[in-house]
């Protein structure tokens, strides 16, 4: 039995966006390609893809993956998945992904073709999302298809209600047969709800889905193990470029000195993130770990807002929601700022209101966070001229002509090791200019009890690794 806060929204992958629906689907579908435990690209249905002219990937499909009425599953299945999200009246939330695509097609019934209008490096990353579901029962909407449900993954779909969801095993699943021949996902809001369950037995796990402070109170149960492993969602310290003041980056450097993120991680995460030194966690393979990094040093602080001549104490605005750990982030960092020579006034406004004056820049702090980064493309996302808010993502208005030419390289550059070495130089160029202060990756943490076996996190925190478990 596992603990999950919310229902998933939609279990139909097509449609999947919110992390409980995903993650479930995981078990439930298949698709050409996964990644793998490393964040690398891997064969899954698709056993080998040759890439031609840097925009034609024509994958090779294996010829024993069925659906659980035993039907084949063919080129068209995945085909009629993908036309179905490119299709604007289908009304797909992940429609806006894959807008480089030219055309699909099955030259073959164990070939599929895509054909790309550019070379786009995070493709196969893009590609992760699709799964099979077969052809000939995919309606033109998603109401049709929840009655059956089906696909081919480890699990099957036995029932679901509003706050339970069932899976059996599935036993025509090609791959290595899942050790559990029942998940049931059970939905409990309340962290005190789950912690009682947890003690008395009635949940066996839950992932990432409690506070730090609860954990704490079952961290010394008897009967219960908790297992921490590096995460890959990311925290960071926004500022608004176009401000006078922020715009000067003795400033910046001077607020990343100020900041004692080992305090933070440590009173107020009880540990359970870890430092930041980049928008990739150490776990990404274009992770550059020689980059310029700030200490916690308050005296180099002071000296560089005294080398700015601006008048002290320099007055600045620091824009959270009302979340109540992002307060309480907010308030010390603004204790940790007023240390050094600021004078900073917290601003909390419910999500909506918060979120709309930093996407049109009326901001000078913030903080955000950026959920589950696996592609390095993120960065141009993040960074580039053209991605400007609030039609864009980059909320803090970075420009640095040098920077976009290396962004645009890196999207459209399909070699591993020249793309690494694209993204070296622009997460040195990043640390140097300061557009944010990186402060911390979330780390995966999952309670569970000592009966279970073979535990472990996939990096994404999905659900994959619960075909290893077993329970004595």
């Amino acid at each position: 039995m596992v603990g999950i806060s919310s229902k998933p929204s939609n279990l139909d992958p097509r449609f999947a966006l919110d992390a409980p629906s995903q993650r479930i689907c995981q078990l439930l579908f298949d698709g050409l390609i996964l990644l793998d435990n490393h964040l690398r690209i891997s064969p899954h249905l698709a056993t080998k893809w040759d890439i031609k002219n840097d925009k034609l990937y024509r994958f090779y499909l294996r010829k024993d993956a069925k659906f659980p009425d035993g039907t084949p599953i063919t080129a068209q299945d995945l085909a009629t998945t993908l036309n179905q999200i490119l299709d604007p009246n289908f009304g797909s939330p992940l429609k806006a992904g894959f807008s480089n695509i030219e055309s699909v097609a099955t030259p073959d019934p164990h070939t599929l073709d895509i054909a790309l209008k550019e070379p786009q490096a995070s493709f196969l990353t893009d590609l992760t999302l699709v799964k099979a579901l077969p052809h000939r029962t995919q309606d033109t909407s998603e109401k049709a298809f929840k009655k059956h449900l089906m696909g081919s993954g480890p699990y099957k779909m036995v029932s679901q209600t509003q706050n339970k969801i069932v899976l059996e095993k599935n036993p025509t699943y090609f791959g290595a047969q899942p050790k559990f021949k029942k998940i049931i996902f059970k939905v409990v809001k309340e962290d005190s709800t789950k912690l009682l369950k947890l003690k008395k037995g009635e949940l066996d796990l839950i992932q990432n889905d409690l506070n730090a402070d609860t954990l704490l109170q079952l961290k010394n149960e008897a009967n219960l193990s908790l297992t921490q492993s590096p995460g890959i969602s990311y925290s960071y310290l926004g500022m608004n470029l176009k401000d006078p003041i922020l715009k000067n980056l003795k400033v910046r450097k001077a607020i990343a000195h100020a900041l004692n993120r080992q305090e933070i991680i440590q009173h107020l995460f009880h540990g359970l993130v870890s430092p930041a030194q980049s928008l990739l966690s150490p776990l990404n393979w274009y992770f550059e770990k020689n980059v310029q990094t700030y200490e916690y040093a308050p005296h180099t602080a002071k000296t560089l807002l005294k080398q700015t001549k601006l008048a002290l104490p320099i007055k600045l605005s620091f824009k959270t929601s009302t979340d109540e750990q992002s307060v309480n982030v907010a308030r010390i960092i603004a204790d940790q700022l007023r240390a050094v020579g600021f004078e900073v006034e917290l601003q909390t406004n419910e999500w909506g209101t918060f979120f709309r004056d930093i996407k049109n820049g009326n901001s000078q702090l913030f903080s955000l966070r950026w959920v589950g980064i696996t592609d390095p493309d993120i960065y141009y996302t993040a960074f580039h001229t053209d991605q400007f808010a609030p039609e864009g993502r980059n909320r803090v208005f970075y420009s640095n002509s040098k920077m976009d030419k290396w962004l645009e390289e890196g999207r459209t550059t399909l070699s591993d090791d020249k793309r690494k070495k694209i993204y070296s130089k622009i997460q040195k160029q990043t640390n140097q200019d300061l557009p944010y202060i990186h402060l911390w990756h979330y780390d995966n943490v999952a309670i569970y009890t000592t009966r279970l076996r073979g535990f472990y996190f996939h990096p994404q925190a999905n659900f994959t690794p619960f075909m290893e478990m077993w329970k004595e």
